[in-house]
């Protein structure tokens, strides 16, 4: 088992829908002393016609959450797309995200890393879905020479594309050990990694085996009725089962 106070976890629904959605899932989190929760209110995607997230609409969402959890209890990851998202996210996010397709939006690292201050605890670098380890390490340097801290940033593989695997995507493990040896945090995401449900639980146990830095794993209190991302996301029963016998 992994220890969980060594180590970062973020579970929570591909994109956040309601209230209702969302207060269970930071129910499961606060009962295993967990605190990260993905809270993403925008969120790019292929088909123009697909949800795009809440926008500044679900702040409000955060609000009510605010209310029953403690900053100390719950803390949000948010993804920025833009600059003008990242002022938005900016005083909810103990985590800011930067997505595979924004990896190389250079702009937009180094506005974060003049955004960068004291009560955000990460910003999380997704890879790009084919980008190389030192293209990664060269975007991490882009925060670094803004303002972020290196022990601040967390690298995330979510995988690359792929022929061969049956699902178009494969987590690429030996990228993220080789990152590791740049010095950075490294974390798996084995639900975009995967973009199947029965895969990511197997695939986190493997990552935890390889003594990577945790995980990122979208969860949903009904996962068949998410609005995005429906095929990989886990059900809470799932997610607490995996909590209880690989997280100590």
């Amino acid at each position: 088992m992994q220890n969980k106070n060594d180590s970062l976890y973020i579970f929570g629904p591909c994109s956040l829908e309601s209230l209702e959605q969302i207060t269970p899932v930071a129910a499961l989190l606060k009962r295993h002393g967990l605190v990260y929760l993905r809270t993403q209110l925008f969120k790019p995607r292929t088909n123009p016609d697909s949800f795009q997230g809440l926008g500044p609409a679900g702040v409000s969402i955060l609000e009510e959450l605010r209310k029953i959890y403690s900053t100390s209890e719950l803390k949000f990851v948010c993804e920025a797309c833009s600059t003008a998202q990242l002022k938005i996210i900016k005083p909810w996010a103990s985590i800011i995200q930067i997505g595979a397709r924004n990896m190389q939006n250079f702009e937009l690292l180094k506005a974060i890393g003049q955004e960068f201050s004291a009560h955000h605890d990460y910003v999380l670098l997704k890879r790009g879905f084919a980008n190389t380890v030192d293209e990664w390490i060269e975007a991490a340097r882009y925060l670094m020479q803004g303002g972020v801290p290196k022990e601040k940033i967390v690298l995330c593989e979510r995988g690359t594309r792929s022929v061969t695997s049956p699902t178009g995507v494969q987590l690429d493990f030996i990228a993220a050990l080789e990152a590791k040896k740049h010095g950075f945090k490294v974390i798996i995401d084995p639900s975009h990694g995967s973009k199947r449900s029965e895969f990511v639980i197997p695939l986190a146990r493997a990552s935890l085996h390889l003594g990577l830095d945790g995980l990122m794993v979208e969860c949903h209190p009904k996962p068949a009725e998410s609005v995005s991302d429906a095929k990989q996301a886990i059900s809470l029963e799932v997610t607490e089962e995996f909590i209880k016998t690989s997280l100590k």
